[in-house]
């Protein structure tokens, strides 16, 4: 298994050397359930180049993380395992779907336990596996985005159903909470002039999330998409986007492409003269 890190605003790419035998030895196919791969922060915080590349392999009884450093050039592996200091992983490791959702929060990364509505966390300083509980209505991985709140807290970002007696119409909420001594705290709740939306992400300091309209062809779709400004919770449209339903209008409706970005690292901005 080979991987190559590219930088596509400069056209480079890095060829990554091969995982060791001895190290790809240790994920065993009939225990393999999963793998995922993808970048990570580099160790060294005053070099903005550096990176990690880490896969992670689930397996019935334990996650393996194989990780690649570009300060040593080297691959290493993390074992984790039901008996160690990650004992809830059993619960779910043998369940389908198992990790999903992966967010990058204040130096973790977070997967969404489904049956369990908890979030794995791995700790990129201490390179740690622990799990967070997560708020009742925060069910659906597709209904919550976290983000940094202040004092580097974690925050999270849940839309509600709810029902508004003054127009006789259901109305979506968006709660934003607090996680204070393992604690989810509400914060503030904001009403959405929409009766359905998906979150998107955050990025740079806003929350994107879309809703959909059938326009009147009855085959065309238009996917409007609105921002939130974490700071003051002001809602804005940001765009507006439409695609044609394939299959017409009886098909099932296809998911909006792309996910948030803000900014470029060094690696990735224009050269200064």
């Amino acid at each position: 298994m080979g991987f190559t890190v590219c930088d596509p605003v400069h056209r480079r790419y890095i060829m990554l050397p091969a995982i060791p035998v001895d190290l790809n030895a240790l994920v065993h196919k009939r225990e393999l359930l999963d793998v995922e791969t993808f970048l990570s922060p580099g160790e060294d915080k005053k070099d903005p180049l550096s990176f990690r590349v880490i896969c992670l392999a689930q397996c019935r009884m334990n996650l393996l993380l194989l990780v690649f450093s570009s300060l040593n050039g080297q691959w290493h592996v993390l074992t984790y395992d039901q008996w160690g200091a990650s004992a809830t992983l059993a619960s779910f490791v043998n369940s389908d779907p198992g990790l999903s959702s992966r967010q990058f929060v204040r130096g973790c990364f977070y997967w969404h336990l489904q049956l369990q509505n908890k979030l794995l966390v791995l700790d990129l300083r201490a390179m740690e596996f622990s799990t967070v509980n997560l708020q009742s209505e925060s069910l659906g991985s597709k209904r919550f985005v976290l983000v940094e709140a202040e004092k580097g807290m974690l925050g999270m970002l849940t839309t509600r159903n709810g029902y508004d007696k003054d127009i006789k119409d259901r109305r979506i909420w968006l709660a934003y909470s607090i996680l204070t001594n393992n604690q989810w705290h509400v914060e503030k709740v904001i009403r959405l002039l929409v009766k359905d939306v998906h979150l998107v992400g955050a990025a740079g300091g806003f929350l994107l999330m879309y809703t959909v309209y059938l326009k009147s062809s009855r085959d065309k779709l238009e996917f409007r998409y609105f921002s939130v400004d974490l700071k003051t919770f002001q809602v804005e449209l940001f765009a507006a986007l439409c695609k044609h339903l394939p299959g017409g209008p009886y098909a099932d409706f296809p998911n909006p492409p792309g996910r948030p970005y803000a900014g470029f690292p060094p690696s990735l901005c224009a050269p200064n003269i």
